[in-house]
């Protein structure tokens, strides 16, 4: 059995791959425990970790690893490895995350321009080229920190956080600060979207992420081009479990 592991700033992400049959978990970081762990985690040959984050999760689960005899794997951002190449001066510093998301772009549309939208605590935006050299990205922060900057640095500003997807002018304070959120975001997305298919020769966008598909109808490219896939990060982990 082979534990894929996607640690976020407040979720993790388990892919557990088993003969004939893989189970998907999600669980709040703050619920993992070594008895957790043991329950889904102890018949696991090989754990293959993403993690975001360091701290007290990431030492709980090696000390987990070694009380169990477990070999745990966790992946950093490297400068080259399957075919592509980190753009950055410091490989490390590049997400691991958005690292993951390249090789699994890389495996699903190989030899081809790709732009992946991973819309979630942050909101990222990187191109990966036909030859797969990463060409940069963006970040930005994401729709729900943008709402809580207002709340948390304001006084008078007070709004509702809206379950509807705007971009236009609002008539209300919360509609102005909803649309404003959602307006930066898409536009940012958008113009990235532009510049790579004008200089990159982008064939394919990949969105993911917890506000992907309240994103999915405002992109500009082709349709044809867009899809979502949430479960990318694990492509990429896949990767490494060979």
């Amino acid at each position: 059995m082979i534990v894929l592991v996607d640690i976020g700033n407040t979720r993790t992400k388990c892919l557990i791959e088993t003969t004939g049959k893989n189970q998907r978990i999600v669980i709040e970081n703050s619920q993992i425990t070594l008895l957790w762990l043991s329950e889904y985690w102890s018949d696991a040959s090989k754990v293959i970790i993403g993690s975001v984050k360091t701290g007290l999760l990431t030492e709980l689960i090696s000390t987990w690893a070694m009380a169990n005899n477990k070999t745990v794997d966790f992946i950093e951002s490297e400068k080259q490895r399957f075919g592509i190449t980190n753009s950055y001066e410091e490989p490390k510093s590049l997400g691991v995350d958005r690292w993951l998301t390249l090789i699994g772009a890389s495996i699903l549309f190989p030899k081809s321009g790709v732009a992946v939208i991973d819309a979630g605590t942050a909101t990222t935006f990187d191109v990966l080229d036909e030859k797969g050299l990463h060409q940069g990205g963006l970040i930005l922060a994401g729709i729900d920190l943008m709402l809580a900057q207002l709340t948390t640095n304001t006084s008078k500003v007070k709004f509702e956080v809206s379950s509807t997807t705007n971009i236009g002018l609002g008539k209300s304070t919360s509609e102005c600060v909803n649309n404003a959120a959602w307006a930066a975001t898409i536009t940012m997305i958008n113009s990235a979207i532009k510049e790579a298919e004008d200089l990159h020769n982008i064939q394919h966008c990949i969105l993911l992420g917890g506000n992907a598909q309240r994103i999915l109808p405002f992109i500009i490219s082709d349709a044809s081009k867009v899809s979502i896939i949430d479960d990318l990060i694990f492509e990429g982990l896949k990767r490494y479990s060979i």
